[in-house]
């Protein structure tokens, strides 16, 4: 077959045999009219042929997604990005950026796709037309994530939807104009009733006539059948018509990975126990969903958690909770008056629409107490105890007027950027008043790790999703503020708490056998406490049973290594015997 012959998003490779050749030629032909191959056609041909071939990349990436075989797509897609950039079709790689987005989305994974999150908003702004369908996809479901409006542009939900679904259809992509439909119907069924949504329905109809990949989305759209979806829909749409029906349980396999999947299971979960009459249960079910939708907000979930709370009464909800962040469902013009802190890995301030706030900070003092009053209860502190955590000592009168000084300058620095008379002193407390904040990431976090450690005992897929959310937000605390014994203390304690979540991660994956993630998870403990040998004989635990005993050795010279030329001593004998004993 000459090379003419060929199509330009194949790159060929001497000694290619003659039938994988047509078989590529066939299967790319589909892709470009819009078709999905079968997983099995796809996985018949050799790697080295297939992942030569950008289109089928990225039909694979997306049959995965659809799957939600999420770890497995992540990887096609990385492969994808990299097969386009190679040929220089810049759209094309822009797009496959815009899906391994969206897989990193689906997961909640942030530690890599913040940068490709900027990057496809800083393309939608510069040049829209530039972006196909899978870019403002990725930008729609980003937003869902609270953790995103700091850096994504205030855009609505629904447009960026809308404008992913027109591009599909502009495309000829019947499989992206589908999905994207289902998936703006899965983030907000009444929603589709609106505008021209009903319009991309019918015309989705249309199609389905001649494309049987749409007929089964199309009956879901108008049915809410799950017949013939891929198993996530399947399992969405199942969990939606199984409340009293054994038959669905939690998600299982990849699925278990998909947060947004996580929140119908909780959804499931809650009216189960409702059904049963179980209210302590639901409760604890419901605060579960609760937490999930303070990551990742949609309509649907909203109207979940105002459902279920009615249901069961809030303080059922609330009881044996520490306090947490206000409800995503505040009013619109009250959330847009208040900040949104971080306060690990660097002092950061924010509007819910994204907005950065620059305070000017005089004396290092005034940072300090703002600091010190958002890690407390209410954001509030007894007036002795700021003098005495801050200043020293609580009954001098020259420490007094340094509090004085301080909260005038955290007072005019909170005013620069727009929130006057943000701290009050009042009753022998200064603290904020109360519709100032509207979240700070290490009370998120705190509460995650503790809900967390609830459900542990009994519930350890549930515990695991949330402490997949909370080890990504962990940083160093106050980073660039004077070193004090209250900062010490807090420090320590989200050390501590980060050590425990890694352990369980560690000890959860190996318990699944998912050894990549398990490895992942002990590299994580070690690399955060390279002090702790426990960490260290767990890592040489695991690999010693897998009979890697290079590895076990490899990971104990390290130890000794360490502990020699940072500590200054040995390690036990206990370890010793661990790695040369069989």
């Amino acid at each position: 077959m000459e090379m003419e012959s060929l199509p330009m998003h194949h790159i060929e490779q001497h000694g290619e045999p003659d039938n994988n050749r047509e078989e590529v030629l066939k299967l790319e032909q589909a892709v470009q009219n819009g078709q999905l191959p079968e997983w099995d056609a796809l996985v018949r041909l050799p790697e080295s042929v297939l992942f030569r071939s950008p289109l089928l990349l990225r039909a694979g990436a997306v049959r995965l997604m659809l799957e939600g075989r999420l770890r497995e797509a992540r990887r096609w897609a990385q492969e994808a990005v990299k097969a386009f950039a190679l040929m220089a079709d810049h759209r094309e790689m822009l797009s496959m950026i815009g899906l391994l987005s969206l897989i990193h989305v689906r997961i909640g994974d942030f530690s890599d796709n913040e940068a490709m999150l900027m990057h496809l908003d800083a393309e939608a702004r510069r040049d829209p037309d530039r972006c196909g369908g899978y870019v403002w996809w990725a930008l729609a479901r980003g937003k869902c994530w609270t953790r995103t409006t700091a850096f994504l542009a205030p855009r609505l939900i629904d447009d960026d939807f809308a404008r992913a679904a027109d591009r599909f259809r502009e495309d000829g992509d019947a499989v992206g104009f589908a999905y994207v439909l289902l998936d703006r119907w899965m983030y907000d069924p009444a929603g589709m009733k609106k505008g021209a949504w009903a319009g991309r329905i019918a015309e989705l109809g249309r199609w389905a006539a001649l494309r049987p990949e749409c007929a089964a989305v199309h009956d879901a759209l108008t049915s809410e059948s799950g017949d013939g979806l891929p198993a996530r829909y399947a399992y969405m749409l199942d969990s939606l018509r199984s409340d009293t029906d054994a038959g669905v349980g939690w998600p299982e396999g990849e699925l278990r990975y998909d947060v947004e999947v996580q929140m119908f299971a909780c959804r499931l979960n809650v009216a189960r126990r409702l059904a049963e009459g179980e209210r302590t249960d639901a409760a604890m079910a419901l605060r579960q969903l609760e937490l999930l939708h303070e990551e990742m907000s949609t309509p649907r979930t909203l109207a979940w958690v105002a459902e279920y709370k009615s249901k069961l009464g809030l303080a059922a909800v609330q009881a044996s909770i520490p306090r947490t962040i206000e409800p995503a469902d505040a009013p619109a013009e009250e959330r847009a008056n208040r900040m949104r802190i971080q306060l690990m890995s660097g002092i950061r301030i924010f509007l819910p629409d994204g907005t950065s706030l620059q305070p000017k900070w005089k004396r290092r003092k005034s940072r300090e107490l703002f600091v010190y009053l958002l890690l407390q209860q209410d954001y509030r502190a007894l007036r002795n105890q700021v003098l005495e955590h801050l200043f020293g000592e609580a009954d001098s009168s020259r420490v007094a007027n340094h509090l004085y000084v301080s909260l005038h300058e955290l007072r005019s620095a909170l005013a620069g950027i727009g929130f006057e008379d943000a701290i009050e002193v009042r009753s022998g407390l200064v603290g904020f008043r109360e519709p100032v904040i509207d979240m700070v990431d290490v009370e998120q976090y705190v509460t995650q790790s503790r809900v967390g450690d609830q459900l542990w005992a009994a519930d350890r897929d549930a515990a695991v999703v949330l402490y997949l959310d909370a080890v990504g937000k962990y940083g160093l605390l106050g980073a660039n503020m004077p070193v004090s014994d209250w900062l010490e203390r807090w420090r320590m304690q989200l050390l501590e708490r980060q050590t425990v979540m890694l352990r369980r991660l560690a000890e959860y994956y190996i318990g699944l056998s998912e050894d990549s993630h398990a490895e992942q998870w002990l590299t994580a403990w070690i690399d955060l406490r390279p002090d702790q040998e426990e960490a260290y004989q767990a890592m040489i635990r695991f690999w010693k049973a897998r009979g890697r005993h290079a590895e076990a050795v490899g990971w104990y010279k390290r130890l000794e290594r360490v502990f020699r030329e940072e500590f200054g001593v040995e390690p036990l004998e206990e370890t010793k015997r661990l790695v040369w004993e069989s």
